[in-house]
């Protein structure tokens, strides 16, 4: 399988960000860079740095099997020091019990806060938990994965949109990862054949509507994407030290598959299909350098506010 993907897109020049510097890894899923790049400053004006980096995946299988499941030595050591808050049950699903001695302690958010209306974990939800986790363990790096921009669309304009493709995210519950490479491929190229397009990562029925409604389903991804946006510019005017917000895969909205050889389109995130809107993805730091002691009491503050507001909204906490 790579080696297709070496013949049609070139080596895999993506880097692992879980190995660089930082105190705090804040993941989107699938976050393509230049969605990014238009709305980020209306956020985090006081970023440090901001580029463009490239993913070594085109989906969230692909991440975590190139990133995580080998490790070397000085890598390891540095995760067994993080705590690894995680909204995506698709990493559970390819790591399976090696989560357990991979991360000092590792909390799938997905777990206890699955809306199975909307199918998927509210950013707010991810935001509490990272905050919990942060108050009871403030020594400790965190790898915080939200699910937002990732479809679907959470935003009730959208609703339509989602109701094209009920079942399909709360089918990643028990989405079977050992499944041969090749059968996978196989289906894909069966799919390619009969609908003239690639599509994968997103419902069928999606793909279909945004071929004919792209400029719409962008604009539901970029509200997906300013939604999670709020909690993690929360996250980093509470959280201290270096972090870095960055994504596992963009997202494609029809760009073609290869301009020269294959003229196809591409949409959600297939695995291995390495184009600009797949891998390109942003790379933002934040310094934020407040006393152990004032971190854990702006968290604090901001769990009771949160808990207020819900209370009052008639939400029972779980």
């Amino acid at each position: 399988m790579d080696a297709i993907t070496t013949v049609l897109f070139g080596p895999n020049r993506g880097v692992n960000v879980l190995d660089l510097d930082w105190d705090h890894l804040i993941i989107l899923d699938a976050c393509r860079y230049d969605a990014f790049k238009l709305v980020y400053e209306k956020f985090f004006s006081s970023a440090t740095e901001f580029k463009c980096t490239i993913s070594p995946a085109s989906s969230t299988m692909e991440f975590v099997k190139k990133n995580l499941l080998h490790v070397y030595d000085d890598m390891e050591k540095r995760l067994k020091n993080a705590v690894f808050v995680n909204s995506n049950p698709v990493v559970d699903h390819v790591l399976k019990a090696r989560l357990k001695t991979l991360f000092y302690k590792y909390i799938p958010v997905w777990r206890d806060h699955w809306d199975s209306r909307t199918e998927t974990v509210r950013p707010e939800d991810t935001y509490q938990v990272a905050l919990k986790v942060y108050v009871r363990n403030p020594n400790k790096r965190m790898i915080i994965w939200f699910l937002q921009p990732h479809y679907p669309f959470i935003d009730r304009r959208f609703d339509h949109i989602n109701a094209l493709g009920r079942e399909f995210m709360n089918k990643a519950l028990y989405y079977n990862a050992s499944a041969n490479n090749l059968l996978i491929f196989t289906k894909i190229m069966k799919n390619l054949l009969k609908k003239g397009y690639l599509c994968a990562g997103i419902p069928d029925k999606v793909c279909e509507y945004t071929r004919k409604n792209t400029s719409e389903i962008v604009k539901a991804y970029i509200a997906n994407l300013l939604s999670v946006l709020r909690y993690v510019k929360k996250l980093t005017e509470i959280l201290p030290g270096r972090i870095v917000i960055t994504s596992d895969h963009g997202e494609a909205f029809g760009e073609p598959l290869n301009k020269l050889i294959l003229p196809l389109r591409v949409y959600g995130h297939p695995s291995r299909i390495r184009i600009s809107s797949l891998t390109q993805v942003p790379y933002l730091v934040v310094e934020n350098n407040p006393s152990q002691r004032e971190a854990t009491r702006k968290a604090l503050r901001s769990l009771s506010r949160f808990f207020t507001v819900r209370i009052r909204g008639g939400e029972v906490q779980r």
